[in-house]
């Protein structure tokens, strides 16, 4: 946890490390979680959607901007068979709430360290897109202003590729 809070700093620093799996193709591990209605869900519930997940938490400064990402992703692709969410690790505060309060309109996982210790994540924010087929096609540690163009850019490339109805509108 003193890695996370430490790495986290350092990103709000503009130290993070940024990782990028575009071009990988694993497996992603289908992972049992809470959401904020208390129903449990596995990652399987949602195949043949791309998902965008945030691992973050209410207290971290860049998790924060985070969140506002976030939102923009699900206001521009929540239409087009896109699950956006977030996964709230390592957590203080009451993340229901906390989003409810900011008018976030996007999914969030309680209780999800355990889950974003199998991703192996030490610094949050991290985000991670599985593509329709179950599979990672994208991670990103760390927040940076070229962040959310590269995820749009991920998000867009795969619904071209996977939705017939996204690729006659997009031009």
């Amino acid at each position: 946890m003193q890695r996370i809070v430490k790495r986290t700093l350092a990103v709000g620093l503009g130290l993070g490390l940024v990782v990028s799996m575009a071009g990988c193709s694993t497996a992603a591990n289908n992972w049992h979680f809470t959401d904020s209605q208390g129903e449990v869900r596995e990652l399987s519930d949602y195949k043949g959607q791309i998902v965008v997940i945030n691992f973050s938490n209410t207290w971290c400064e860049p998790c924060q901007d985070a969140a506002d990402l976030m939102q923009d992703l699900q206001e521009q692709f929540g239409r087009h068979n896109v699950k956006v969410m977030m996964i709230s690790s390592w957590e203080r505060g009451d993340p229901q709430k906390w989003m409810h309060d900011r008018g976030y309109t996007y999914g969030v996982m309680l209780h999800g360290t355990e889950i974003a210790r199998q991703y192996e994540v030490e610094q949050l924010p991290s985000f991670v897109v599985v593509g329709v087929d179950g599979r990672v096609i994208y991670r990103h540690d760390g927040l940076s202003k070229s962040t959310p163009a590269k995820i749009t850019k991920v998000v867009e490339k795969h619904l071209r590729k996977h939705s017939k109805t996204y690729a006659q509108h997009s031009g």
